[in-house]
């Protein structure tokens, strides 16, 4: 037995070795201007973005009236330099394909109540049927926090979120490999461009909703409830050519959930005049014009309610 024991600590050891060996030369050999490690796996994320910038520029001292979080939805649609035109602090921590399990690490390590009164948590139905590779990857080269990249990648509990976080390590020192010339400051970017012509919009598709991410979207709701902060639950507003009926059926997921926490939930999605093709820049992201309207509405509807007090 003991004999055993010892010989499973040796190949354990020995594997961690080869493994740690393999990702440093992974890292280091480069092929066309690009490490080797990205070319073993389409789930790697480069290190930088708009998510290396906003986690650049976070001040854990600072103070804000609320914070943003949720997918690129949040951090191309709330911006916060409409809401300091009203006398209001707002930081976006909104990152790529976020999904809940994601936010809720972000929640974890980046907010509590010394830091802010209120989250802003942006709802958007894609967000909850993926398995969240792809923020996993994208937050744990990013994120500022080391102890935040860990509880991510092990939450994941997926092989991917080892190789993700021993990426990280890797990478430490590593520059960004690119930027976001959108970026606007305070964890915000946006698209000055209009789409101008039409799209054709996906209709039909059954909403499948990814059961861990229900569960972890409950779990930041109560995390934040435990830590004293408010929490206004929004979906920005959608282009009126894309799944209405899809939509209705998050809408019940989501009333659902937060009937017996006593949340509000905002859902500005076709409750709203833009045009479609003038204030977007995609299939379902608002332009800078459009942001700018959608802000203005959520700034006084969070005053009307409560959430922010009126200046």
């Amino acid at each position: 037995m003991k004999r055993s024991s010892i010989q499973a600590l040796k190949f354990l050891a020995v594997s961690l070795v080869l493994y740690v060996s393999v990702f440093f030369a992974l890292t280091r050999i480069h092929f066309r201007g690009k490490p080797l490690i990205y070319r073993t796996g389409d789930y790697y994320q480069w290190k930088g973005g708009v998510a290396g910038i906003k986690f650049r520029e976070w001040d854990p001292q600072a103070k804000w009236d609320a914070i943003v979080v949720g997918s690129s939805h949040a951090y191309r649609g709330y911006d916060p330099r409409v809401f300091a035109t009203h006398g209001y602090r707002v930081f976006n921590l909104g990152s790529t394909a976020q999904t809940p399990l994601s936010t809720y690490a972000v929640l974890d390590h980046y907010v509590d109540s010394t830091r802010t009164k209120l989250v802003i948590f942006d709802l958007y139905e894609n967000a909850f049927v993926e398995a969240g590779i792809e923020s996993a990857s994208d937050l744990t080269q990013n994120l500022s926090s080391n102890a935040a990249a860990a509880e991510l990648a092990w939450n994941l509990h997926d092989l991917r979120g080892l190789n993700m976080f021993t990426l990280r390590l890797m990478n430490s020192k590593g520059p960004a490999m690119y930027g976001d010339p959108n970026y606007k400051g305070d964890g915000f970017s946006v698209k000055p461009d209009s789409l101008h012509e039409p799209v054709r919009y996906d209709i039909g598709r059954p909403l499948e909703l990814d059961e861990a991410q229900t569960r972890w979207f409950g779990k930041c709701l109560d995390l934040c409830a435990r830590r004293g902060i408010r929490v206004v639950l929004t979906t920005h507003f959608y282009p009126h050519q894309s799944d209405h009926e899809r939509h209705a059926a998050f809408v019940a997921f989501v009333d659902s959930t937060i009937a017996h926490r006593g949340l509000h939930y905002f859902d500005f999605a076709y409750a709203h005049t833009l045009s479609d093709t003038d204030h977007f820049s995609d299939r379902n992201h608002m332009n800078e014009a459009g942001a700018r309207i959608f802000n203005e509405r959520l700034v006084d509807s969070l005053v009307t309610r409560g959430y922010l007090s009126g200046r």
